[in-house]
């Protein structure tokens, strides 16, 4: 019985085999699979010879006249090809491949996500064509045609169409979509953004509604916010807005929460001297430690020359940072805008690139560069002592600026937005903003003005100042 049993199995085996030798008369994908490898290397002699060991193998498989066509992609490699095609902007190309894969593979079928991100590729790409060749009405269709360009992520896209609004002479839909901006995301980077772009086409009304919104959205950043919001009204030359709130816990004792600021009482207007770069927050290597060690003594007794000397080779976020401050303090802004960009780019913690941030913003300010450095600490979250320093030196350059302008009412705008912010003003600021009020009309305040700086010191400069506002 048992012989039995083993004689039915051993011919069932052998009528197995025989099926799967039948079968067996092409190579298969596991087979063709050291060919491939060749072809992908270009090695034309062992591709040559590989294909006489299949034909050895399958005597009854016919090679194909283009050897490419056995060079099939297998589903998860097109996917990844079609992917890099979109990211190169070869919308036509990844279209093809997905017909190709589709063809090849029967039984594949693209995802819903795969097309949907090569649709929204393909609109991005449209609408900034649109914007480059300044055809707004065609950036504006695109947009409303594709919702998806408009998300937070997207969010440089919501910016541009306000400006496409806006070159359309639609102001209000300009502002519905800075609006939309402020209510959707949370991203205080984002939001404060939004409100310095809001200026152009917001009125003191549409400004607070918009800053209450973002303060609801971010609730973390809302000191941060009713700061640019309280500068961004000083340029509209109206005063802060009274804000009821209580003061957060953990907050400065010097700090209003119904002003958002420093209270003008209980602080005093930082220095203007750049700080030194903060102490490094994780382990060097012993080289670039030592040159970290050495440019930190340096820079501690104002030595700036040893300091770039001792930093001169470093490329670790710390030493470039540091290099970056005894530049600063050197005298050599370029360089150091340079080095502070390159730490800002490396650096591995937030900590880190945020003070390189500052001392961009500080060196852009020293450069005259007023509207770049109101965008860096625009899209910085500094700490109070930095933001506070950012501020009002933006504040002061634009009221000298406006000043210059003949813009006089703005320019007293800036400047007491300036002493609420930092509780003092300097004796050249308080001469210039007497003066203009004087050349706005305003000649009682500027004799207010120019009596206490002349009370404060009297020197030849105040009594001419007093003079001109007496006669």
């Amino acid at each position: 019985m048992k012989k039995f049993h083993f004689t039915l199995a051993l011919l069932a085996m052998t009528q197995a085999l025989g099926a799967l030798s039948a079968q067996a008369q092409s190579p298969t994908d596991s087979d063709l699979q050291a060919l491939r490898f060749y072809m992908n290397e270009a090695n034309d002699l062992a591709v040559r010879s590989e294909v006489r060991r299949l034909q050895l193998r399958y005597p009854d498989w016919v090679v194909p006249e283009d050897l490419a066509t056995l060079q099939q992609i297998a589903p998860d490699e097109a996917v990844a090809s079609i992917y890099r095609e979109i990211r190169s902007g070869n919308f036509v190309r990844a279209r093809t491949l997905i017909e190709e894969t589709g063809r090849a593979t029967p039984g594949w079928a693209h995802s819903p996500e795969l097309l949907a991100a090569l649709s929204i590729a393909e609109a991005q790409s449209s609408f900034d064509q649109a914007v480059s060749r300044g055809e707004p009405e065609a950036a504006i269709r695109i947009a409303r045609a594709t919702p998806e360009l408009l998300r937070c992520e997207r969010v440089n896209n919501a910016w541009l169409l306000a400006e496409q609004y806006q070159a359309a002479r639609e102001p209000a839909l300009a502002l519905t979509t800075l609006n939309g901006i402020v209510r959707s995301c949370s991203d205080p980077n984002i939001l404060v953004a939004t409100l310095e772009k809001s200026v152009a086409v917001a009125s003191l009304d549409d400004l607070a509604a918009m800053a209450d919104a973002a303060r609801a959205g971010a609730p973390g950043s809302a000191q941060r916010l009713t700061s640019v919001e309280n500068r961004l009204r000083a340029g509209l030359q109206t005063q802060p807005r009274p804000l009821a709130s209580a003061t957060p816990s953990g907050a400065p004792a010097a700090f209003d929460a119904s002003a958002g600021a420093l209270s003008s009482t209980k602080t005093q207007r930082p220095s203007a001297q750049p700080p030194l770069a903060p102490s490094p927050r994780r382990t060097l290597s012993g080289g670039a430690s030592t040159a970290l060690s050495q440019a930190r003594t340096a820079a501690q007794r104002a030595d700036w020359a040893t300091c770039l000397a001792a930093s001169a080779k470093g490329t670790s976020p710390e030493i470039v940072s540091q290099r970056a401050w005894c530049a600063l303090n050197a005298k050599r802004p370029m360089q150091a805008l340079n080095d502070f960009k390159l730490a800002a780019s490396r650096s591995p913690t937030a900590e880190g690139r945020r003070d390189a941030r500052y001392g961009m913003a500080l060196v852009m300010l020293q450069l005259n560069m007023v509207d770049q450095a109101a965008n860096v600490a625009a899209t910085t979250h500094f700490s109070d002592q930095q933001r506070l320093e950012v501020e009002t030196q933006i504040l002061d350059k634009r009221g000298v600026s406006a000043y210059q302008r003949n813009d006089y009412r703005r320019a007293i705008a800036y400047f007491d937005e300036l002493e609420r912010l930092s509780g003092v003003v300097r004796r050249d600021i308080a001469l210039l903003r007497g003066y203009a009020y004087l050349n706005s009309g305003q000649r009682a305040r500027a004799r207010v003005e120019f009596q206490a700086i002349h009370d404060k010191l009297a020197t030849p400069e105040s009594r001419r100042a007093l003079s001109r506002a007496l006669h």
